[in-house]
């Protein structure tokens, strides 16, 4: 297998046909398994037979169904914010919100390995952008003190999946002046961390209006689309002010059903969340007996820290053994490894990926 897309014919929480051959996947972000679950594919189906497949217009105009809201006021709630607001993908929840400020922000101070998104998003608007460095929380104080301004925003990943950390929300919130904003992507958050893998904020146990999450549906929910969460006045300044919102057609009413099933079950079963944090966990310990240097905390992706040469006999391995793991590089650089376990991987699957993997480290 060679770097670049694959054809995905079919899939379950745990598998992946590929030329008509089903491999056991370590891949995605499906990290509780959710997009297969028959609570959500049932509430898919009623939604799809009332409202047809797409919403068809702006959630301004005509394109706003009950599912979108009791979506939005499921995520509030999940997520500690006073209100939510759905936009299509999770990349443009960061363009959205940095929209609704444009003009304001005089100055934005970035974790370096943020996701590209936030990255994004605050280039395009005017106001000095400042990178602290990989969590580098002295100069990210450096950097509070010396622009410190009420419009300043201080932006960051919930969790760092390539590497490997979580990041330090209270210590950037108490650098952050009254009138102040913390944004964080917890892309990555939601459904790993906190109780019941309600995110970043809540496993820190705060609850402040400055802080606004950003998120993609996409990975623990297994649905699609993007929210931004926080105070009222933020998200109605949001929903007032972007046009990335109100010029965009919001994701299926389905879509948003089945999002909504799938938060449900997240709060019903909490044990779903154990479950992925004990396969993370048993994750990084076979890749520690195989001296591939997983990230320092427990986190279900792991880009294997290998040079592309290896990566590829690694992979050409996995594929053998009936295996599949996504073989890809970021921003240019070498493709590597990303493997990915989620809440219903069992210990055999476990088991068997480490097999392939000593089996082609020692070829």
């Amino acid at each position: 297998m060679k770097p670049g897309r694959t054809r995905i014919e079919a899939s379950t929480a745990t598998t992946m046909t590929i030329d008509g051959t089903t491999h056991l996947a370590f891949a995605g972000t499906n990290f509780l398994g959710l997009a297969h679950h028959p609570d959500v594919h049932e509430a898919v189906r009623a939604t799809l037979a009332t409202c047809g497949l797409s919403a068809s217009a702006s959630r301004e105009t005509s394109g706003n169904f009950a599912a979108h809201e009791r979506l939005e006021e499921s995520l509030a709630e999940v997520l500690g914010g006073e209100a939510a607001l759905l936009v299509p993908d999770g990349w443009l929840a960061n363009v959205a919100l940095f929209e609704a400020f444009a003009g304001e922000i005089r100055c934005t101070i970035l974790d370096a390995d943020s996701h590209p998104a936030l990255w994004h998003a605050a280039r395009q608007i005017d106001g000095r952008l400042l990178d602290y460095g990989s969590g580098d929380l002295m100069r990210a104080h450096a950097l509070a003190d010396r622009y410190v301004d009420e419009h300043m925003v201080i932006a960051t990943d919930g969790v760092f999946p390539r590497q490997g950390r979580y990041a330090e929300l209270g210590q950037l919130l108490r650098m952050l002046p009254p009138t102040g904003l913390c944004v964080v992507d917890d892309s990555h958050g939601l459904g790993l961390i906190g109780t019941g893998g309600r995110g970043t904020a809540h496993g820190h146990g705060l609850r402040d209006p400055r802080i606004v999450i950003t998120a993609s549906l996409a990975k623990s929910l297994g649905a699609t689309g993007g929210v931004i969460a926080g105070s009222a006045a933020t998200i109605e300044r949001v929903r007032r002010r972007s046009e990335t919102y109100a010029g965009t057609t919001p994701i299926p009413p389905a879509v948003a059903a089945g999002a909504v099933a799938a938060l449900d079950v997240l709060i019903r079963e909490p044990a779903r969340v154990e479950r992925l944090k004990a396969n993370a966990s048993s994750l990084n310990r076979l890749l520690r007996r195989l001296d591939l240097r997983p990230p320092g905390h427990t986190v279900p992706q792991v880009h294997l820290p290998v040079d592309e040469a290896l990566g590829q006999t690694l992979i050409e391995h996995l594929e053998r053994a009936g295996i599949f793991v996504p073989f890809r590089g970021y921003g240019g650089g070498a493709a590597r490894p990303i493997i990915a376990v989620n809440a219903e991987h069992k210990a055999a699957d476990l088991t068997r990926l480490e097999e392939a993997l000593r089996e082609g480290l020692e070829a």
